[in-house]
């Protein structure tokens, strides 16, 4: 009989420690699962934290600053949106009378809502935030002091329709490069208070003239033309105005 009971109290203590090891068997599922639930949650957020972060990334440096900026990002650039600019567009063309927007690179459109952008007026004069500058291919002339006092502006492309550049346009600016195109016929006018002069800490900048050109009215710049050009010619008898010349 004492055998008996023996053999019944240990067949009960095995099922109770069966039991229990099932019991905390299942807990430590339990607390498995919850674990990979919370790690995947926190990766979730740390992904989302990680995108958002991004974005704002991207928002902040949607603009490089003017050390930054190159002449391939000039010319690498998108058009300027018509929204960028005030102007008349009740004209049959567009004139630009404004730039509004706050990208330092300007590329000025050759049409806006199918009309030709021929002009644009003092738009850029005393404008502390561009630092680069496109022409549209559609406008023919740069008015004078179109760019005067541009303090921060480095560089400047023209479009191919422009035929001549007014005096007054560089002084006070920062211009390090400027694209002249072929086509071009005339720099300056004929006062001598309204010469075409490089930016006061560029004195004696480069300028690569075209042929086309056949009138000069220029001052303390290092032109670079053609052997025998009328470039050649103006430098050699401009040289009391600072004018040099470099054969290309």
């Amino acid at each position: 009989m004492k055998k008996r009971l023996l053999i019944l109290g240990m067949i009960f203590t095995m099922a109770v420690s069966s039991a229990g090891c099932g019991s905390s068997s299942s807990d430590n599922a339990g607390k498995t699962d919850q674990t990979k639930q919370t790690a995947d949650v926190q990766d979730s957020q740390k992904d989302e934290s990680s995108d958002s972060k991004s974005d704002d990334d991207k928002k902040d440096t949607k603009y490089k600053s003017a050390d930054e900026i190159t002449m391939d990002d000039l010319m690498s650039h998108d058009e300027t949106p018509a929204e960028d600019f005030e102007f008349n567009d009740s004209a049959d063309e567009i004139v630009i009378d404004k730039y509004v927007g706050k990208d330092p690179i300007v590329v000025i459109p050759d049409e806006i809502d199918g009309k030709k952008v021929v002009g644009f007026n003092k738009t850029f004069s005393h404008d502390k935030n561009i630092i680069a500058v496109r022409i549209g291919n559609n406008i023919t002339e740069i008015d004078r002091d179109a760019f005067g006092n541009s303090v921060n502006l480095k560089y400047l492309v023209l479009g191919k329709s422009v035929k001549s550049i007014d005096g007054g346009n560089f002084s006070g600016t920062s211009l390090k490069e400027l694209i002249l195109n072929d086509g071009l016929e005339k720099i300056g006018e004929d006062d001598f208070t309204d010469y075409v002069d490089p930016p006061l800490n560029n004195w004696g900048m480069d300028l690569k003239i075209p042929e086309s050109v056949t009138e000069l009215h220029v001052s303390d710049f290092n032109l670079i033309g053609k052997p025998g050009s009328y470039a050649e010619q103006y430098a050699n008898e401009h040289a009391d105005a600072g004018v040099t010349f470099t054969a290309e």
